[in-house]
């Protein structure tokens, strides 16, 4: 338990800091844990029986790393202003031949590949990167730091609430075949004390003049909104990890598993909370 929580704290207070300072030190962070993330994927499958080409995992961190480079739109969207040849999107080009490359390889290596290992290898890179790209796009929103930690609050808030809810008064499983410790007790009181914790965190935000770039009653929408899906995405890692047979995606953080293991809820979180916030306005996408 010592071990757990002195860990938890370092990688905390890594993550509080590079999110505060943004800039490359988030940039760096992202890209070691996305790294490290998309290995302990492929792993996972390895010990499955799968064969996952695992060297398609540099491909992703490349295009992760393009994005920021170029300040993209998006995963998808890597676009390059040049002058001689205009504007171009990056991604599709580099991605498709990385897909013909990785079909290839089923073909003049099919005793040691087959489709499932190249859809594996796909699904990975995708479930892990594009996830966390977001990470970056959230940070670089007009009060970027606020709303960062708007969506981290909001994973956290509901697994702690869910846990020690779930510890207290929770009887009866919520989907036990996929996760056996969680309960539907739990579940909602994850639901219902993330929806008083952000709305709490919107109200401090507002009356301090520390940003008010989002009305209160946004703060208790999305802590009903990431109170559902941050609760999905932990649950789609454990039908993962349920499917492979193993406990933890990973051991890179001592008494908490990898790196994996600690991001599953915020995968889910960030993106949604990416897009509300544009269709509020923030970052001037939806007016």
């Amino acid at each position: 338990m010592k071990q757990r929580l002195i860990s938890g704290l370092i990688v905390a207070a890594l993550a509080v800091t590079a999110i505060i300072i943004g800039g490359y030190v988030l940039d760096i962070l992202i890209i070691l844990f996305a790294g490290i993330g998309i290995f302990e994927f492929y792993n996972a499958f390895s010990k499955k029986g799968y064969s996952p080409v695992k060297l398609f995992g540099f491909v992703y961190i490349v295009l992760l790393v393009l994005m920021m480079y170029f300040d993209g739109d998006s995963y998808l969207s890597i676009v390059i202003h040049t002058q001689k040849y205009g504007s171009f999107n990056l991604f599709p080009p580099v991605f498709l031949l990385a897909m013909m490359l990785l079909l290839s390889l089923i073909v003049f290596l099919h005793e040691k590949y087959n489709i499932a290992d190249a859809a594996i290898t796909i699904f990975g890179g995708f479930y892990v990167m594009f996830f966390i790209s977001y990470f970056v796009k959230i940070r670089d929103l007009d009060g970027g730091v606020y709303l960062f930690f708007l969506a981290l609050v909001g994973a956290v808030a509901t697994d702690t609430f869910a846990y020690f809810i779930g510890k207290a008064i929770g009887k009866k499983k919520l989907i036990e075949a996929i996760s056996p410790h969680k309960t539907v007790a739990g579940s909602v009181g994850g639901f219902v004390g993330n929806i008083l914790v952000l709305t709490i965190y919107g109200i401090v935000l507002w009356y301090t003049g520390a940003y008010r770039g989002l009305p209160i009653y946004h703060y208790t929408i999305i802590g009903a909104v990431t109170g559902v899906v941050s609760q999905i995405g932990d649950l789609a890692a454990s039908a993962i990890k349920r499917y492979v047979g193993i406990k933890d995606f990973g051991k890179i953080i001592p008494g908490h598993g990898g790196i994996l293991d600690r991001i599953d809820s915020y995968l889910f979180a960030i993106p949604v909370v990416y897009y509300y916030l544009l269709f509020c306005g923030i970052g001037g996408a939806i007016s």
